[in-house]
């Protein structure tokens, strides 16, 4: 990169922080936001809550392969029992007051006293791998939610090496998601056409919780793009910056593809088998932006069921790909 290129960069970083706030205000997780959340945080990476029959709160498909929940098949044996013995304990005692069933506005990835169910939902929000989200987020929550120690996250790269180790010769997720970015392609991914995404500002009747929003005490909430906060944070864990005049084009594009920082995931996950998924995270969290944030959260946004089905197509497409061996070709 050139000089100019790299100050363009970190001119977008600081007006986004600028203009946004805090990073964790204006951070996108998986619902696919992501797994940092905490009470008075949107993350959006979430897998929401799954209701029997396979869907979800919001009626929205839960990713997954096909079988009993908390009996899917995985590469490791091992690395299950050791998340189970060694890792679960850990998400239970340290995230598990907002981020279990039923905590207000987080991401639920924690299936309480269910080890096994929250090996599988780790795995299909694109948790499971060294530079997960669940252990680079740090304290959040306007630090009422810590971090993990460095003990903790030696323990969670422990695991991530033993899955790796004893995969029987089949990709990992890390492996998986490093690799996936190259089956995109960018014409499907430009007729998302995410530019044209813009948030709402919260107003009687607009949501299921008649919040308001005063346009002049909140940044980015009313027919704001994308881009606003989403240019070149990486600590928000999703970039969006179409439109942006100090930018090339295809920046956003590229930037999608890296799992480091994790952008990928707010598009694809893994089963516990290594197989791609798709993960609906950016149209889960628009859901928790409607129906569980509070004012001046994350700002609202709503996609339409065109954009859906276009980022639906985008991921099913790069999946074909990845199966027939065809990615970067």
């Amino acid at each position: 990169m050139n000089a100019r290129y790299l100050l363009g960069i970190a001119l977008v970083a600081g007006a986004a922080v600028a203009a946004c706030g805090a990073p964790e205000q204006g951070s996108l997780s998986s619902g696919g936001d992501d797994e940092g959340g905490g009470t008075g945080t949107q993350e959006g990476n979430k897998a929401p809550t799954t209701k029997p029959g396979g869907t979800t709160s919001s009626s929205t498909p839960v990713p997954g392969a096909p079988g009993t929940p908390g009996n899917l098949p995985t590469n490791s044996a091992a690395g299950k029992d050791y998340f189970t013995k060694n890792v679960m304990p850990i998400l239970e005692a340290k995230c598990g007051s907002c981020h279990a069933a039923g905590g207000t506005g987080t991401p639920t990835y924690i299936i309480k006293g269910d080890a096994a169910k929250t090996y599988e939902s780790v795995y299909a929000q694109g948790f499971a791998g060294g530079t997960s989200r669940l252990v680079t987020k740090g304290v959040h929550a306007a630090g009422s939610a810590p971090a993990l120690t460095g003990a903790e996250i030696g323990t969670w790269q422990a695991w991530v090496q033993v899955e790796t180790s004893t995969s029987g010769g089949k990709p990992t997720q890390a492996n998986v998601l490093e690799k996936f970015g190259t089956c995109f392609d960018k014409a499907k991914f430009d007729a998302i056409n995410f530019g044209q995404l813009r948030t709402t500002r919260r107003q009687n009747g607009n949501n299921p919780q008649n919040l308001n929003e005063n346009a002049n005490n909140c940044t980015g909430c009313d027919n704001a793009p994308c881009r606003t906060c989403h240019s070149a944070d990486d600590v928000t864990g999703f970039v969006m910056a179409l439109g942006n005049p100090i930018l090339p084009p295809e920046y956003t594009f590229e930037e999608t593809k890296k799992s480091n920082p994790a952008f990928i995931q707010k598009y694809v996950s893994t089963t516990p088998t290594g197989e791609p998924q798709f993960n609906p995270g950016v149209k889960t969290k628009s859901i928790a932006t409607i129906e569980k944030a509070r004012a001046y959260e994350h700002p609202m946004y709503k996609m339409s069921p065109t954009m859906d089905a276009a980022i639906q197509a985008f991921v099913d497409d790069a999946i074909a790909k990845y199966k027939a061996g065809t990615c970067g070709k």
